[in-house]
């Protein structure tokens, strides 16, 4: 690299490997990011410091408010699916826009990356290059959906900085059309995945860039002005990182990023002390894959896997986090595996929200919380050839167990206005079609996952579509939007599903239910389904303090329909999944093929009249539902939430009409109802040590269906998983099935 001239001394500038190989051993060796043990800029004059971060902060924010207008994708326009970041020369977020907050940290893997390679002595890294990937392994992308552009920032001959963004791309160019292929048997039914590479130069891309995008994805039109809009905002973030340093100076630039991650990092370790209970964590959540059947070419595939999400955090009284997924399942030959990068992007989610809310939000959460994924699990496979499609489908819920964890502890420490059931199930349709005049596209449609219900409190029921895991900006989109981006799609029902919900003391927010009608889908059109999770299972698999766990997205598709002769008719079509259903029971709606779809829908082909109706984002209850105000299931009846069989058999409220016609609650018939469910439930329980002789007879014989006993035999293969589960069920060492 260059030669970097400094106070008339002659310095040559450190080589990217070397950055980071100091970073690291100065991080590891003091205990203080990047050996800052004093904040010294900060100290002496912190109006100059905070005008200096306001500065590069204001940056990142402004990428995003003008960048995103560049482009024609819905998602990155409207709902938040994008990030603009600032990172110091090694990879470390120093400033954050709003929007995918937890990909702050994938820039280490892809950095390192580029460093470990010796990016740059061959391609190079000089000043404006443009650098993309969106590989799970060498660019820590969590699946081919999501691009990111780095362009490295480069004085006097030294890189200083990597402005960096990222966002959801319409389509990623797999055998499955979407932006999450659901079917994949390796990384080579991925799509259109790249490692670390240069594209471009002087803020522009290279033309072969853009062709690949055309060539290589279905919706290269939207791909390639989702790569611009990307691009520049780093221009922008490119721009005012040299302006800034004009004004403040080479020498304190290096010094206050430093010092803004170590601040960050105290403010962090500060925080976790505050709001959690030093202690451990354990919690699990699954997810089924419907393989068996697909396809008769790999037979190695041609199976259901139910998939094992296990999370132990454990929280020091110094304010560390590790969080261990040993006993997660292995690896397998499907869609929804994922890479350490793309995991930690799951991870911090949570921690980020949690700790990081009164500090600036920078990449120093990766020093304080930490994640271990065993090798050979399905976060972290042993070889470059494993499908990460979509991680997301199952990541979300890995994600929701650790905000549970914290809210758990938040709720022990007394904070209840901030606990509440974490759910993050979000749902997308995707595919791909032929107009009539031969012009093929690809589609994603987000709306699912723009928003999704809040969990109940310990105090309040949830509320519908007010909040996503994943994004401070919660926005399910304009329907219009997505009415232009797939031609042949119709809203005819965009609502709250009734009663989809999770039931409690206080229930979760309600989830959300559309219904597409299919019209002139021209010469083909094929939809499938990419979300986080199916109603095979629970979302997550716990109830907070008795209530019910959220229930997960479903399908319902009906395919050569009479929707058309109903039209005519001027009979109003169902506008939401329950409704598609009610409407075929009574024999309005009439379909060749009508299913439901409790797992990953494949492709499917739909013709013009067809019906494809989706429902998701509903989230989990609080306490137990006999505990529930009988006036609130009362409100929640009266409203349509609940329908009038349910709150008697879940809650049992009895109500009566009045003279008015209205109704009310019979309180005497409620309080005796509640008794008998009391009274019933007594009769069925029994001491939890025979219920555990009875449990560990099945364990034993490996009494399981086939999907559960591969689950566990995979879980048990991670030496500290195997222990726990032969202490708890007092099996023998050898034990095997």
């Amino acid at each position: 690299m260059a030669v970097t001239l400094q106070k008339g001394a002659q310095r040559k500038a450190l080589k990217l490997r070397e950055l980071v190989e100091l970073r690291d051993r100065l991080t590891e060796e003091t205990g203080h990011y990047y050996g800052i043990k004093q904040l010294k800029l900060k100290n002496s004059d912190p109006v100059k410091y905070e005008r200096f971060y306001s500065r590069i902060h204001a940056a990142v924010l402004a990428a995003r408010e003008v960048a995103r207008y560049v482009t024609a994708s819905p998602g990155s326009r409207e709902m938040g699916e994008s990030l603009w970041t600032l990172t110091t020369p090694e990879g470390d977020t120093l400033a954050i826009s709003l929007g995918f907050f937890s990909h702050l940290n994938s820039s280490r893997v892809a950095i390192r990356f580029m460093a470990e390679n010796d990016y740059d002595e061959n391609p190079g890294i000089n000043d404006g290059d443009v650098f993309v990937t969106d590989d799970g392994k060498t660019g820590g992308a969590p699946h081919p959906g999501d691009t990111y552009t780095y362009v490295p920032i480069v004085v006097e001959g030294e890189i200083v900085g990597w402005a960096m963004s990222v966002n959801h791309i319409m389509e990623a160019g797999a055998p499955v059309a979407g932006s999450w292929p659901g079917f994949a048997v390796d990384t080579f039914m991925d799509g259109f995945v790249v490692p670390p590479m240069k594209t471009g130069e002087n803020l522009r891309q290279f033309t072969w860039w853009e062709q690949l995008w055309k060539q290589r994805t279905r919706a290269g039109t939207l791909n390639n002005l989702d790569d611009k809009m990307r691009l520049a905002g780093c221009a922008m973030i490119h721009k005012a990182v040299h302006e800034i340093i004009e004004e403040f100076g080479l020498d304190y630039y290096k010094q206050a990023i430093r010092e803004i991650i170590e601040e960050s990092r105290l403010q962090i370790l500060q925080n976790i002390r505050t709001l959690m209970v030093p202690g451990r964590y354990t919690s699990v959540a699954f997810r089924a894959v419907k393989y068996k059947g697909l396809q008769k070419i790999w037979a190695h595939a041609d199976k259901d896997t139910l998939i094992h999400i296990r999370q132990r955090l454990e929280v020091d009284e110094k304010g560390g986090v590790m969080a261990d997924f040993a006993g997660s399942s292995r690896w397998d030959y499907h869609a929804f595996n994922g890479y350490p990068g793309g995991a930690d992007v799951a991870f911090y989610l949570a921690m980020i929200n949690q700790f990081a809310h009164n500090t600036k939000p920078t990449g120093a959460i990766a020093y304080v919380a930490k994640a271990h994924y065993p090798e050979g699990s399905i976060y972290n496979p042993e070889n470059s050839f494993v499908s990460f499609s979509n991680i997301w489908a199952q990541a979300m819920a890995m994600n929701a167990l650790g905000f549970n964890a914290v809210n758990r502890a938040l709720f022990a420490r007394g904070y209840l206005e901030e606990a509440f059931t974490a759910d993050g199930n979000w749902e997308g349709i995707q595919g791909a079609g032929v107009l009539e005049d031969g012009t093929p596209y690809g589609f994603t449609n987000f709306e699912s996952v723009g928003g999704a219900a809040m969990g109940a409190f310990c105090f309040r029921d949830g509320q519908p579509v007010a909040w996503a895991e994943w994004t401070q900006l919660p926005n399910i989109g304009n329907a219009e939007e997505f009415e232009y981006l797939i031609p042949p799609f119709y809203y005819i029902g965009r609502k709250l599903l009734p009663g989809f919900c999770g039931h409690g003391k206080y229930r979760g927010g309600i989830g959300d239910s559309s219904v597409h009608w299919i019209k002139n889908p021209g010469k083909q059109l094929g939809i499938s389904r990419g979300g986080s999770q199916v109603a095979a299972t629970t979302f997550v698999a716990l109830g907070m303090n008795g209530g019910y766990p959220a229930p997960s997205a479903f399908h319902v598709s009906a395919r050569g329909t009479n929707t058309n002769d109903l039209i005519k008719q001027g009979i109003a079509l169902p506008r939401d999944a329950s409704e598609v259903l009610e409407y075929a029971a009574k024999g309005v709606l009439k379909a060749e093929n009508l299913d439901v779809w409790k797992f990953d829908m494949p492709e499917q082909s739909f013709q013009d009249g067809d019906l494809l109706a989706d429902a998701a984002g509903a989230s989990g209850g609080w306490g137990d539902p006999i505990e529930r105000d009988p006036r609130s299931v009362l409100e929640d009846v009266v409203y349509g939430w609940v329908d009038r069989e349910f709150a008697q058999g879940l809650y049992g409220v009895v109500l009566k009409e009045n003279a008015s016609d209205s109704l009310e609650v019979d309180e005497e018939a409620t309080q005796n109802l509640r008794r008998k469910m009391r009274e019933e439930r007594r009769q069925f329980a029994k001491p939890a040590f025979e219920w555990w002789q009875e449990e560990r007879k099945r364990v034993a014989n490996g009494d399981f269906i086939d999907a559960v006993r591969n689950m566990y035999e995979s879980s048990i293969s991670f030496q500290s998983f195997r222990d726990e589960m032969i202490n708890f069920w007092q099996l023998p060492n050898d034990f095997s099935w």
